[in-house]
């Protein structure tokens, strides 16, 4: 009994000192098997054939990793997604996070009567193609059935929340219901319908939705001024609608700029 002791424990020195990481991984492996299999039999059993059965344990890690390297890249590649797309994926938790006031110089009203930039008329900004402009329809192949709108040199002289905001800011130009969805072309887009469902104004192009349910006032700030979508650089797309029998007439929203 004394010599096969001797025998076992010369076989250990003589496996700790050619192979010693190995012997470490078998005394760590025989020590958790021991801890979490209470059965002696399956453990010895589990023990005989821990060399496969870490393999297989060894290629399913391994293969997990692959998978979340494969889907991380997928999610982040910008050839397979843009950072517009991502901008377009968190605008749906998007709001009024900025606690922008309300502009109280607009005008309660059902129907659209002013800028929705702000200040007097057309005051606040500039207009880079009009309703129905010929030019934008060569380009683009399409009718522009809204005007597209940017801040002038007197909106950032003059806009009381651009100098407290450092943020050009469109807001409601009618009382009602608001409606905020992404379009075919990954554009911001609100709407805002009155409450005898007469007139509805479309906003597009938002890089932040501040508002996306619910019922508004003329002077409630919507969003930010962005570029997403179908755009060529930032600016805000503002259309009118008016119900015509069963179906929404763009019209003219220069006509309704006082």
């Amino acid at each position: 009994m004394n010599i096969l002791k001797v025998v076992n424990y010369a076989s250990t020195a003589k496996r700790i000192t050619n192979d010693p990481f190995g012997f470490i991984f078998d005394a760590i492996v025989t020590l958790v098997i021991n801890l979490i299999i209470p059965v002696p039999l399956l453990r010895t059993a589990i023990s005989a054939f821990r060399a496969p059965i870490l393999g297989f344990l060894a290629s399913l890690v391994a293969l997990m990793i692959l998978m979340i390297i494969a889907v991380g890249a997928v999610l982040f590649s910008p050839i397979l997604i843009s950072g517009q797309a991502l901008q377009n994926i968190t605008s749906l938790f998007q709001a009024n996070d900025l606690n922008i006031s309300p502009d109280t110089s607009f005008l309660s009203t059902s129907v659209p009567k002013q800028n929705p930039f702000g200040g007097f008329g057309m005051s606040f900004t500039n207009i880079t193609a009009y309703f129905l402009d010929p030019d934008y329809y060569l380009r683009f192949g399409r009718n522009h059935t809204g005007v597209d709108l940017v801040p002038s040199d007197e909106y950032y002289k003059s806009s009381k929340t651009y100098r407290e905001t450092g943020k050009v800011v469109i807001f409601a130009t009618i009382n009602g219901t608001v409606s905020h969805y992404i379009d075919q072309y990954g554009g911001e887009t609100v709407e805002i319908t009155n409450n005898d469902n007469s007139f509805k104004v479309v906003y597009i192009h938002f890089s932040k939705v501040l508002v996306t349910s619910g019922q508004v006032s003329a002077g409630t700030p919507v969003g930010i001024m962005g570029a997403t979508g179908f755009a060529t650089g930032e600016h805000g797309h503002y259309e009118i609608r008016s119900k015509d029998g069963n179906n929404w007439l763009a019209v003219n929203p220069l006509n309704y700029i006082q």
